[in-house]
């Protein structure tokens, strides 16, 4: 695992974008893991700024969603369908042949997991992972248990996850999510974490003990050979 520490969420974001498309550039069809949520805004808008400048830069680039909660409706704004849209799908103009996602009215959220597992499989794996950690130090859903997930499952929402600001917004019970499995994650073949914002600083420190455990997902990170942890550490003071 490769740790930086940067000065500000645009040295972050910026990083992370160097990674990016260094990684498009050898690659153009790769399969792009995106994350919703606050985290990896920066880096989007900077791939937005690369699609302005050369059009077909992102032409072959295939994208698929990390997560989706379960038991919210299309018209949402509170999905991750629409924030991944918002701030990356459409600014890239990614057509719908090459994005893969999990539905957001499914009537069978199992079923529509496998069909996300079948679809990375037909891709032979994930090539870049853009992940945020969540208070408590899950990734994607994944969430602290005694035991985690593979492949992409359904995941219950932890307490401290429902007790987020951004949960209580919704206005609607959640209970659980759809979500890539920790060995999904872990067989991408680079995964960068973006580490902002002063409630992370916890989860943070204990990632950097450098201790393997399920009771914080993000720490199985240490096994992957081509992880990139992330920090802006002016969003921690």
């Amino acid at each position: 695992m490769k740790v930086y520490n940067c000065k500000s969420f645009e040295e972050m974001s910026l990083l992370g974008a160097e990674l990016v498309h260094a990684e498009v550039e050898i690659k153009p069809d790769l399969l792009f893991c995106a994350a919703s949520g606050s985290s990896p805004t920066g880096l989007y808008q900077l791939m937005e700024k690369r699609h302005l400048d050369s059009p077909d830069f992102f032409e072959w680039m295939n994208v698929i969603k990390l997560d989706e909660w379960v038991g919210l409706n299309e018209e949402s704004t509170f999905t991750s369908e629409y924030d991944i849209q918002q701030k990356l799908i459409k600014k890239l103009d990614i057509k719908e042949d090459r994005y893969i996602s999990f539905a957001v009215e499914c009537e069978d959220p199992e079923l529509e997991c496998d069909r996300v597992q079948d679809k990375i499989a037909e891709f032979a794996g994930i090539d870049i992972c853009i992940l945020g950690i969540g208070i408590n130090g899950h990734i994607a859903l994944n969430e602290p248990a005694a035991f985690l997930q593979p492949d992409c499952h359904v995941a219950k929402l932890h307490s401290v996850t429902l007790e987020s600001g951004m949960i209580e917004q919704v206005g609607v019970p959640l209970s659980q999510g759809m979500t890539l499995g920790v060995g999904n994650i872990l067989a991408s073949k680079m995964v960068i974490l973006f580490v902002t914002g002063k409630g992370k600083k916890p989860a943070l420190d204990k990632l950097l003990e450098g201790k393997i455990r399920t009771d914080l997902p993000a720490s199985l990170l240490w096994l992957h050979p081509n992880a990139h942890v992330i920090v802006d550490r002016k969003s921690m003071s």
